[in-house]
């Protein structure tokens, strides 16, 4: 049984250890992808002139925030994504992204850039991040 299967059983509650400590309001984070010539979801885009896709860039930011604990496995809302630039295969992107925890809402604000240019401005939006700790 996989922890999540077990952390959804009917009628189990899970036990409580010492306090939570929430995490930051705020918070920026960084990393960096360099795009492979040969990733499966350049065929086709552009043809002759291999271009970057911007779902690629979205799912980008996407993995960053996950990784530093923000929508691991869950859904988000796309607030905005503006495409500033072409990217190229073999450019390495560094992505900046401030989240911010605010009245139950995480967001995501990041800012994405291919060899030192900017080449997008992406929102992300994820539901509540924090389980409720009422006193059962």
């Amino acid at each position: 049984m996989m922890l999540e299967e077990a952390l959804t059983i009917p009628g189990l509650s899970p036990r409580r250890y010492g306090p939570v400590v929430p995490p930051p309001a705020e918070e920026t984070v960084r990393g960096s992808v360099t795009v492979a010539h040969g990733a499966p979801f350049l065929q086709g885009h552009v043809p002759g002139f291999p271009l970057v896709p911007g779902f690629a860039l979205v799912q980008y930011v996407h993995d960053l925030v996950s990784a530093h604990g923000v929508g691991a496995g869950q859904g988000f809302v796309l607030k905005k994504a503006r495409f500033l630039s072409p990217v190229r295969p073999g450019q390495e992107l560094i992505i900046e992204a401030r989240i911010e925890r605010r009245d139950g809402a995480v967001r995501a604000t990041a800012s994405v850039s291919a060899d030192a240019r900017p080449a997008a401005r992406i929102a992300l939006e994820f539901p509540s991040q924090l389980p409720d700790l009422e006193d059962e």
